[in-house]
């Protein structure tokens, strides 16, 4: 990949893919990308640029929805992916066409205060799906070792690498100490890191499953919405109860602690919507798949390994672990040292 490319080459580039810049349109704000907004005749394509050879997200994602997308192309299909309009690995561009119509999760729960069982089993079933057809034809899917990500925090916890250990602040180095002191937790851990490892159960994850990487569309007032699943830069292939532990553990801060009034999510409301989401999983599973005991331990687990990443974001950019952290952490701890204490905290009995 040759990269990053100047204001002219990346203007020639586009115009090799029969794109040209839309000026009218603000790009995004940054992320881990560089992005612009393009046109193609009437169509507005947004372009993710990988600006430099260590980033290899945006050559991950493009690799990944070429082998994926023919899933969601089905009528039948429960999942949805953005529709790839060009991939240039050669020079880091990939451009998706632009989805219409769509708010993440992440606002419509928030605008709405609404959780409906509906979207939380749509959510459900197009995870379950992927997992089910990626362990189906695992051929299709796998690409060596594209799918594994060394910078893994959860391995961080248990085996601190030296060069993560010297980018740690104080309050960072605290943290992870508290962590490795609590040893039923730590055995949690292990057990998330041997159950990643294990090929038997293993699929094709996307990686980061959250609130804010699932559009929902709805393209007409009496038209039903759909979920598209965004951002399939950190995909991987892993234990499926990952993915679904991932997403779930945005809705736990909501119940367990809440940034702002926005996102309060009481413990009723909580358990009716993973429940649904757990159902619509299952029936996108393979048959023969039961969410066992065994399952439903792992995504406790999984939750609180996402909730322990989640605090040390907090150590890192803000420097500080305040009551709400630290709450946060004990509760992450727990679920990570006796998971099968919060099954029924979190989403009661889900139906066979």
């Amino acid at each position: 990949m040759r990269a990053p490319l100047t204001d002219a080459e990346l203007d020639f580039r586009l115009s090799a893919l029969g794109l040209v810049r839309d000026l009218t349109f603000d790009s995004p704000p940054p992320s881990k990308n560089r992005t612009v907004v393009c046109k193609a005749g009437k169509k507005r394509v947004l372009v993710k640029i990988a600006d430099g050879p260590g980033n290899v997200g945006v050559l991950r994602e493009g690799s990944v929805l070429e082998r994926v997308g023919p899933l969601s192309q089905s009528s039948k299909s429960p999942l949805h992916l953005p529709h790839v309009f060009a991939f240039d690995p050669a020079h880091g561009l990939l451009a998706l066409e632009w989805i219409h119509h769509g708010e993440t999760l992440h606002h419509f729960h928030r605008r709405t205060q609404e959780y409906p069982a509906p979207l939380a089993r749509q959510v459900g079933h197009a995870l379950g799906y992927l997992h089910r057809m990626s362990r189906e034809g695992r051929s299709r899917y796998v690409l060596a070792d594209a799918f594994r990500d060394e910078s893994d925090l959860l391995e961080c916890f248990l085996r601190m690498r030296p060069d993560f250990y010297a980018r740690l602040s104080n309050v960072g180095i605290d943290f992870f100490a508290s962590v490795q002191a609590d040893h039923p937790a730590i055995l949690g851990l292990q057990a998330l890191s041997e159950a990643q490892a294990k090929d038997s159960h293993a699929a094709l994850l996307h990686g980061d499953l959250r609130q804010a990487n699932l559009l929902r569309v709805a393209k007409g007032s009496k038209a039903a919405a759909h979920i598209v699943f965004l951002d399939w830069e950190l995909s991987f292939w892993g234990d499926p109860a990952r993915d679904f532990g991932s997403l779930l553990s945005d809705y736990v801060l909501g119940w367990l602690a809440p940034e702002h009034k926005s996102e309060v999510l009481g413990r009723p409301t909580l358990e009716a919507f993973a429940r649904a989401m757990l159902e619509g999983y299952q029936s996108g599973r393979e048959e023969g798949f039961h969410l066992d005991a065994a399952f439903e331990e792992r995504v406790v687990r999984w939750v609180g390994a996402a909730l322990l990443i989640y605090v040390y974001g907090i150590s890192h950019y803000e420097q500080v672990l305040d009551a709400r952290a630290l709450a946060i952490s004990r509760h992450a701890l727990d679920m990570l040292g006796r998971p099968a204490d919060w099954p029924h905290v979190l989403w009661g009995e889900v139906q066979p």
